[in-house]
């Protein structure tokens, strides 16, 4: 057995890590961090237009995605709503989720169980959204007698450039609910 003999030692490794960690301490604030002049959510509407299972939106804009399976720690309030407002085109900040009824027609497999309501599930959402946003669409291209083609979203925003018109989703599903 060969010894190597070092001049570090237990005190002197100490001395060191601490001096050298001392140099890496970064300084963080939460109040800092805080942007007074970015956007507010939406208050909660007056009434609320069922689109389809999945969704309903107030005539504001806010949006209700209901997540069809219970939330026991896989992120399914989360993950389930952020593919139907991926695919609907609205902003995350206006969406609110709630627990679905105990609906067996409406919705296919509504269990936590075996970690498959994302990978059984998923499909079925992004059609609920895809499906809404057209419906929309359908509706303002109706009102302003144009094509549906013509016609883009974002953010809960329907838009025809040609005219410069607009209409948020909430006026587009109140609107239709009243004709």
């Amino acid at each position: 057995m060969i010894l190597v003999k070092t001049k570090y030692n237990r005190r002197s490794f100490l001395k060191v890590s601490a001096a050298s960690s001392g140099g890496m301490m970064l300084g963080f604030s939460w109040l800092a961090s805080c942007n007074p002049t970015e956007e507010q959510a939406l208050s909660m509407p007056e009434s609320w237009f069922d689109i389809n299972a999945f969704i309903k939106i107030g005539e504001n804009g806010l949006v209700t995605i209901f997540s069809p399976n219970p939330e026991i720690g896989q992120n399914i309030k989360t993950s389930m709503p952020m593919v139907v407002a991926e695919e609907l085109d609205v902003a995350w900040k206006n969406v609110i989720v709630e627990q679905a009824a105990l609906d067996t027609q409406k919705y296919e497999r509504q269990i936590a169980g075996g970690s498959q309501s994302i990978r059984r599930g998923w499909q079925g959402l992004r059609m609920a959204g895809a499906t809404a946003r057209h419906m929309l669409m359908e509706a303002a291209a109706q009102e302003w007698k144009v094509n549906v083609s013509s016609l883009s979203t974002n953010k809960g925003i329907i838009k025809h450039d040609e005219s410069n018109r607009t209409m948020s989703y909430g006026q587009m599903a109140a609107t239709s609910q009243h004709t």
